[in-house]
């Protein structure tokens, strides 16, 4: 039986890599995206006519070859496991959002819950009962904070603040910028080095395809704490792309040493 997350990880790697991993036919994708065992190729193949049947993936042919091609349902799949990845493309309006909070002790839950809901919507902490985000979500918290019978004492409201180094660094301290960064240059490294090691000595090694996948893993980890701010806010973006493209590179890689 397939793994629970198959869909997801499909999904995603189609979102993120297919651009650069496209020259791969449908036949190789199992063959090289998963470690050798992992599935039966003819229960891979069944999975992934079901998900073209209903929608969520289609094939197109690429160099004579077909490829897998993300869907829009499949991207509003995907939405809803990293639902800033769009709004992240936008280009910032120049507003904050921000929600102020006051939720007495003994009601922790609604409290936790609140502060689940805004970390969903992009929101970073800037103190205790005050979280921030540069995304348009205004709108969509307030009806929410309505829903929850948690107005007033949950707002959010906007704010324009003067400045673009002012905004920078607002940005890093409350999204811890500077950490994400180094994860993904270290990540990015790793593949790289990876990569050149790989095409040095043409290696054929049976776990390269674990290899490939335990990185596939560590860049979606980082996906989900990335708030995918405005380019405007902040340059950490470019590891995230980097990133993106030395997985697929080495994708590739590993497919032609076959």
């Amino acid at each position: 039986m397939l793994r629970k997350g198959f869909k997801r990880n499909l999904l995603f790697f189609l979102s993120f890599c297919a651009d650069i991993y496209s020259e791969l036919s449908v036949r190789s994708f199992y063959r090289n995206f998963y470690a050798p065992g992992a599935y039966k190729p003819e229960t891979v193949t069944q999975y992934l006519s079901r998900m073209a049947r209903v929608g969520e993936i289609g094939k197109k042919v690429v160099r004579g070859k077909a490829v897998f091609v993300i869907s829009t349902k499949g991207e509003r799949l995907l939405d809803e496991v990293i639902p800033l990845k769009k709004l992240g493309e936008e280009k910032w309006d120049g507003w904050w959002r921000i929600v102020i909070f006051d939720i007495e002790e003994k009601n922790r839950y609604a409290r936790d819950m609140i502060r689940k809901k805004l970390i969903e919507l992009g929101f970073g902490m800037w103190q205790k009962s005050v979280y921030i985000t540069p995304h348009p979500v205004a709108e969509e918290i307030n009806e929410y904070f309505e829903e929850k019978d948690l107005y007033p004492r949950c707002i959010c409201l906007e704010a324009r603040k003067a400045g673009v180094k002012d905004d920078r660094r607002l940005a890093e301290q409350v999204f811890g910028l500077e950490e994400l960064t180094t994860k993904y240059a270290k990540l990015s490294d790793e593949i790289k080095f990876e990569t050149e090691t790989h095409m040095k000595i043409n290696a054929k090694s049976k776990n390269v395809n674990i290899r490939l996948q335990t990185f596939l893993d560590r860049f979606e980890e980082l996906l989900f704490i990335d708030p995918f701010l405005p380019k405007e806010l902040s340059a950490y973006y470019e590891g995230r792309e980097k990133t993106q493209e030395a997985i697929a590179l080495f994708s590739k890689i590993v497919a032609k040493s076959k």
